[in-house]
């Protein structure tokens, strides 16, 4: 039951998927899709790969081919405690965008 309940929810609801653009995010990108599942994305670029502009520009341009809205922000760079403070910053972030767009769920 559990898991009808959760596509009921992400049916019935406004639905944005926290995107790296790596193997996880882009395999459950696509789960969406083929569960005609509606959402949007949203990307922080932390800037600190050489792979995070490409990421970037996947993410985008897969957006941009399904015809969703993508979301993404340059993070600051963090002298200490990168974690925490790339946690924090990535969870203001898609509060500001959950409150500002109404979205319903965060995946």
């Amino acid at each position: 039951m559990l898991y009808i309940d959760c596509i009921d929810e992400l049916n019935s609801g406004k639905n944005l998927l926290a995107f790296s653009g790596g193997v996880d995010s882009s395999a459950l990108f696509f789960l969406l899709l083929e569960n005609q599942i509606k959402f949007d994305i949203a990307l922080v670029n932390y800037g600190i790969r050489e792979q995070s502009i490409k990421e970037q520009t996947y993410a985008l341009t897969l957006a941009k081919r399904y015809n969703l809205k993508a979301y993404t922000i340059q993070s600051p760079q963090f002298d200490n405690n990168f974690e925490k403070n790339a946690r924090d910053f990535r969870y203001r972030f898609f509060n500001k965008i959950i409150k500002r767009e109404k979205y319903t769920n965060l995946i």
